[in-house]
């Protein structure tokens, strides 16, 4: 997620704490998943662009196809990025403390 360059510099190597990181990242991602169907032209760029840019199946075949509501969007997206998310925790990656 984009973010100001002193912060991002400052993060290193480390993770940001789960909560209320991924509740914010989620919301931002609804927002984009609900400009994507309801407005042709942005829906055209995504298209364009989403199989270069999404390297998870389960993005395109999940999360972004029309019709989730939002509690949807958001397990699906939980469900997929949580495991990730420990299992970096569990190699070692700290978390983020700013």
């Amino acid at each position: 997620m984009p973010m100001d360059s002193s912060l991002n510099s400052s993060k290193s190597n480390h993770l940001p704490k789960w909560n209320p990181f991924f509740k914010d990242f989620a919301y931002n991602q609804y927002i984009l998943y609900g400009m994507i169907h309801e407005n042709e032209n942005i829906h055209k760029r995504f298209e364009a662009c989403y199989r270069d840019n999404l390297h998870s199946i389960w993005a395109g075949q999940e999360l972004y196809r029309k019709g989730n509501t939002e509690e949807e969007f958001y397990n699906i997206l939980e469900k997929n990025m949580l495991p990730v998310y420990e299992s970096a925790r569990r190699q070692g990656y700290e978390v983020w403390e700013c």
